[in-house]
């Protein structure tokens, strides 16, 4: 009722004949006129941004995506195939379950089926800065180099490959996988970069991925 009689009150202070239109008619004017002002606002905003690549080489996502994408109880399984640091041939399994999440990390429990004792099933903490709590990396050193659909036993997956240089050394070749923040379908370990007779070449390769509760 305020608006209508504010509006009737500038029709009639204009000299306007109110009866060749109604209050409502004006009403309903006046918001097609300020709908259209704010379309076409819009439409400028959006002309006027960027538009982004879609084959554009760049993070597939961000800390705040993995906080928000890793689930508790969220289960991965990995082949692990290749060699380790003496060149001896390695068969194994690595599991990795997410068990805490809080704002300055994830608690981690992370092992390979081949390791003895429980000591290799405690709980890890690691904070988010990692591109992937799973298979951290010490203050790494990042090179981006080509997009990759890759397929594992997991699953085909749309992923952005990346060297991992660690600052103690290690050297990590990994498929991040686009819509899985936190998840790498592939990992390659290099030898490490401070220890001349290194011959690590192990591979680890996603076979499964599930949340459990």
């Amino acid at each position: 009722m305020a608006r209508s009689a504010f509006l009737l009150a500038i029709l009639l202070a204009a000299g306007c004949d109110s009866g060749d239109k109604s209050v409502t008619e004006v009403l309903a004017e006046s918001d097609k006129k300020e709908a259209d002002k704010k379309a076409k606002a819009e439409a400028e905003r959006k002309a006027a941004t960027p538009k982004k690549d879609p084959n554009a080489l760049e993070m597939p996502w961000s800390v705040d995506a993995m906080k928000d994408g890793l689930p508790m109880g969220l289960t991965l399984e990995y082949a692990v195939s290749g060699t380790d640091a003496k060149g001896k041939p390695v068969e194994d399994t690595y599991q990795a379950v997410v068990k805490a999440t809080n704002p300055g990390g994830v608690g981690v429990v992370a092992f390979h089926t081949s390791a003895k004792g429980e000591a290799a099933k405690q709980l890890q903490t690691v904070d988010w800065s990692k591109y992937s709590p799973f298979f951290a990396v010490e203050r790494p050193e990042m090179t981006l180099v080509r997009k990759e659909s890759v397929t594992v036993p997991a699953g085909t997956f749309d992923t952005v490959v990346v060297e991992l240089k660690g600052f103690f050394g290690a050297h990590r070749t990994v498929w991040m996988v686009a819509d899985k923040p936190g998840v790498y379908a592939k990992v390659v370990d290099h030898p490490n970069a401070s220890e001349a007779e290194d011959a690590t070449d192990r591979t680890y390769t996603l076979t499964s991925m599930e949340t459990k509760k």
